[in-house]
């Protein structure tokens, strides 16, 4: 064995001891019993100054590296963050108007400086997309301002107990209002029902309790549900499915004669009115359609998700305000800098090295202002397989698991209307539609009801249907997007404005690698396991891939919760 395979043989050791006796490295002995179970839903708690003479590098500009910048420079390390793009806040990216007016409104409103505007974007060899959304119903009166509109390409919802991320919100004054998931007036669509017209939700879903309750009322009728019943009253039981699925008959009859017929829950064909006008119900839609439907496999379930329930939050103004607001905070031992001023954009950092006996991080970047410098902690939100990618000296094993981390597509599209045709047409306020065509969904803007226009996301996929839209051309994408509205709304191509749309491939976007990880602690189990075995020497990992929240600003914000204490415990320890 020669030099240079003893020196990496013995770097490889040190580094693998280092992440086997990563549990009492992290926060030390003393303290890791009690970090173990806690869940980083609360800001670190780190000791004044803790950080004094010690420097770390964070490697991006997302949530996770703004979280993490933000409570180490606090506690007085002296941070760098290199950032790949030109722009910050990583995948929470907020699309905003080009036009003057807009940029004007959005500082005196919200504070957004034109170094962190986001109003173009361009995915790897595809065309400069510019947001071109106006409201051309503004009078342009002095002290007046256009109505806002803005798309969410990125994250667009916060679940309400997703309370890392609502507490740092309030940390920092987020605004924060309601963010409307589901409404029973959204719509359903497939080629495949009811002649590829839409359906309202509320139909779908009533109905489908009505066909339920009415088999289980005649089983019980009969007798056949007593010895799944055991010691259950029998009449509560069939009362209750008479209230659950609104049937008619009497439960006291022992069910035989109970029944579905309709329901007013699933809505009116013609609504009731003043005098002699006692509306008309829409025709029941029979259990075997609603099988046929297979709208039972994905959408009318939704709802029911932990994370997708209401009540979930939206931050006023959009997504970014988040890290637009961590971008001002004051850091540092006087509050001379902000965590701004913390960050070098345009600088993809291309190496990183334990040196030192594992003591240092040694980090090089290219980009603006090339260069490399020796840091005492470094932590990495790169997607993983991309930070593999990158010339680093960590174990062979964890290195591997990096690159085999499986990825998710995820590409939307975004429309301004010319009016609100959702609420005028479909009393549609807020919520999400459906379809079984390429574009899988169209949101609704939870905000701005009754205005003059509005935004749209008027496709948002993932997975292979998002892979295979991601691959095509912009222009085909939005040509996708408008037939697929069209199957929601009719005329929709002529209810918002063709040639101001915007499209998305996170997968094609520069310096990433997907949407978010795909759900690796469960798809992959041995792979996270293996990637979670960190610190590798000094380098820490943080961001959602790390988290059992993947997609979600919560994983990435509970993970820098974890990093930044496993910092600060290394640095307690090397204090004694």
């Amino acid at each position: 064995m020669g030099a240079s395979e003893m020196a990496a043989s013995r770097r490889q050791f040190l580094l693998a001891t280092t992440a086997a006796a990563g549990a009492a490295v992290l926060l030390g002995r003393d303290t890791f019993a009690r970090a173990a179970n806690r869940d980083h839903a609360m800001a670190p708690r780190l000791r004044p100054n803790i950080g004094a003479g010690k420097s770390v590098a964070v490697i991006g500009a997302g949530i996770a590296g703004l979280t993490s910048s933000y409570y180490l420079a606090k506690a007085g390390f002296e941070v760098t963050v290199f950032e790949a793009n030109n722009r910050y806040g990583g995948r929470s990216l907020t699309l905003r108007p080009e036009a003057e007016i807009y940029k004007k409104y959005n500082k005196e409103r919200y504070g957004i400086g034109e170094d962190s505007y986001a109003d173009r974007f361009q995915e790897n060899g595809g065309p400069l997309q510019i947001c071109r959304f106006f409201d051309d119903g503004w009078d342009r009166r002095p002290g007046t301002y256009p109505e806002e509109l803005f798309l969410n390409a990125g994250p667009g919802r916060i679940p309400s107990f997703h309370i890392a991320v609502l507490n740092l919100a309030r940390e920092l004054n987020v605004e924060m209002e309601p963010f409307i998931f589901a409404t029973r007036a959204n719509l359903l669509q497939s080629d495949k029902f009811n002649e590829g017209q839409p359906i309202q939700l509320r139909r779908i879903k009533h109905d489908l309790r009505g066909e339920i309750s009415d088999i289980l009322a005649k089983l019980a009728g009969d007798g056949k549900l007593a010895p799944y019943l055991g010691t259950a009253d029998r009449q509560s039981f069939l009362r209750m499915i008479k209230e659950f699925g609104d049937l008619k008959g009497d439960p006291e009859e022992a069910g035989r004669n109970m029944y579905y017929a309709g329901t007013n829950r699933a809505g009116y064909a013609v609504l009731p009115g003043a005098g002699r006008r006692p509306g008309k119900l829409h025709p029941h839609v029979g259990l075997e359609e609603i099988l046929a439907s297979r709208f039972w496999n994905e959408e009318i379930f939704h709802d029911m998700r932990s994370y997708w329930q209401t009540s979930l939050l939206q931050p006023r103004g959009g997504m970014d305000m988040l890290w637009q607001r961590l971008l001002k905070q004051r850091v540092g031992v006087d509050g001379g800098r902000r965590v701004q001023d913390l960050v070098k954009l345009g600088n993809p950092v291309t190496a990183i090295a334990n040196v030192a006996e594992g003591s240092k991080v040694k980090v090089e970047w290219s980009g603006r202002r090339p260069g490399n410098k020796t840091f005492d902690f470094c932590i990495s939100t790169m997607a993983p397989n991309l930070l593999a990618q990158v010339r680093n000296n960590f174990t062979v094993a964890f290195t591997e698991a990096l690159a085999q981390v499986n990825e998710m597509a995820a590409c939307k599209v975004g429309w301004q209307a010319r009016y609100r045709f959702w609420e005028t047409e479909t009393r549609i306020y807020g919520g999400i539609s459906w379809t079984k065509l390429p574009i899988s969904q169209i949101w609704y803007p939870s905000d701005g009801f009754f205005n003059r226009t509005g935004t749209l996301t008027g496709a948002y996929n993932r997975g292979e249907p998002a892979a295979k839209f991601g691959e095509l051309s912009h222009h085909e994408r939005l040509e996708s997007a408008l037939q697929g509205g069209g199957k929601l709304h009719a005329n929709f191509r002529d209810k918002v404005y063709a040639d101001r749309g915007v499209s998305i491939a996170w997968q094609n976007m520069p310096h990433f690698a997907g949407g978010w990880a795909d759900e690796t602690a469960e798809s992959q189990p041995d792979i996270y396991r293996r990637i979670t075995n960190f610190p590798q020497g000094r380098v820490f990992l943080a961001g959602d891939f790390v988290s059992y929240m993947p997609g979600w600003m919560e994983g990435a914000v509970r993970s820098a919760h974890l990093a930044v204490e496993g910092i600060a415990g290394q640095v307690s320890i090397s204090k004694g």
